[in-house]
């Protein structure tokens, strides 16, 4: 992945804010030529932003948001040019776009096919109409069959379906009745994420107030594992400790984040890693049109991370994903064995059962999975 670069178009409107969301999305407001706008700003700063990542290949290109399917296909299509004439695009590159259903149809969703995009992410949530109301989600179950059928008609071969498990109320059984509606869609890929609820978000306010029943820790673990047999079921095999995929459809723009490889991010909030080097861009849309309009690039930060750091990165990253990481690639990379490194702490995570005892390998348990926190603390600075 030396030379290789994915890339990260931060498009930050949605018809409305959910009540768990605290991404850097804002409502879409009702003046007209909004969308253009920010499309135009983020050519802008594709075409002037400075660095060195000119002319490397782009292997992966993620469209994320926000709700990238609200923008017409043709700012889609002018971004992805801009990028063809920024980076070397590797053939049959993995071009992924978010959607949430209720914002595509099949005319839609072939215009996006002919400018460039390869992959749909479709953000179903929960296949329940009476909990799609309280997530403050704006489509109904159907809608997410339509955006489906209506991608199928397009001529997408390649879908991801989110789902929320661990939602207010809800029990293992309901997790994963959401889980094979979903699955029942055959799409290639499906990421499921426990519900996590964040200060400054409308849950956050009700869990303050006492008020948003969630389920405890162990009936979180209950609902994942039995998402991820429904999964195996279904023939999608878990990568990842929230993604599964059928064999070949692995999520490639989201392998590159857990191999920290090196990404490049465009759009308002934008965050980069570039060789070890992490750096983010305004957040507002307003100031971050400004800037690249007066600049050319709305970089609001950079830290580089210390060896300690990005070796303790290395290590979470990769124990995300269900293989582990071999002790000799480890090595290879640092220029130390991992146990001295951290000397004991791989034995005593295997004692803990938090760490399989596997020669040359390492790899988180089922409970580690669920624990990674606590996995990965010794190995953090």
């Amino acid at each position: 992945m030396s030379d290789g670069v994915g890339v990260y178009l931060h498009m930050p409107y949605c018809p409305y804010k959910c009540h768990y969301c605290d991404f850097n999305a804002y409502r879409l407001p009702p003046r007209p030529g909004t969308l253009e706008a920010m499309a135009a700003g983020i050519v802008e700063e594709i075409a002037r932003a400075p660095g060195d990542d000119r002319g490397r290949q782009a292997r992966s290109i993620y469209f994320g948001g926000g709700t990238p399917s609200l923008f017409p296909p043709r700012a889609i299509a002018a971004i992805l040019e801009a990028l063809r004439r920024r980076y070397r695009v590797v053939p049959r590159a993995e071009v992924t776009l978010e959607c949430n259903p209720g914002t595509v149809d099949v005319a839609l969703l072939q215009e996006l096919s002919r400018a460039g995009v390869t992959r749909l992410s479709i953000g179903a949530q929960s296949f329940d109409a009476a909990m799609l109301r309280r997530l403050g989600r704006g489509h109904a179950p159907e809608d997410t069959r339509l955006a489906v059928r209506a991608a199928r008609q397009a001529g997408f071969d390649n879908l991801n379906i989110d789902v929320i498990y661990g939602l207010p109320g809800t029990t293992a059984a309901e997790a994963e009745r959401d889980a094979r509606e979903a699955l029942a869609l055959g799409p290639e890929h499906l990421s499921a994420y426990a519900l996590e609820v964040e200060d400054g978000t409308y849950f956050g306010a009700l869990r303050a107030r006492g008020t948003l029943p969630l389920p405890s820790d162990d009936e979180v673990v209950e609902a994942g594992e039995a998402v991820a047999r429904a999964c195996l079921q279904h023939g999608l095999e878990r990568y990842e400790i929230s993604n599964f995929a059928r064999p070949g459809r692995r999520s490639r723009h989201n392998l590159l984040y857990w191999h920290q490889g090196d990404y490049r991010g465009f759009g308002p909030g934008a965050h980069s890693h570039m060789s070890g080097r992490r750096s983010w861009n305004v957040a507002g849309p307003g100031p971050y049109l400004k800037a690249v309009g007066a600049q050319g690039e709305a970089c609001a930060g950079e830290e580089t991370l210390s060896p300690d750091g990005r070796r303790g990165e290395w290590i979470y990253l990769r124990l995300r994903l269900t293989e582990g990481f071999s002790l000799r690639a480890f090595s290879l990379r640092f220029g130390v064995p991992l146990d001295a490194a951290y000397p004991g702490v791989r034995r005593q995570l295997v004692r803990q059962g938090l760490l399989e005892a596997l020669p040359g390998r390492v790899r988180p348990t089922a409970a580690g999975r669920w624990l990674l926190h606590r996995v990965a603390e010794p190995f953090l600075p």
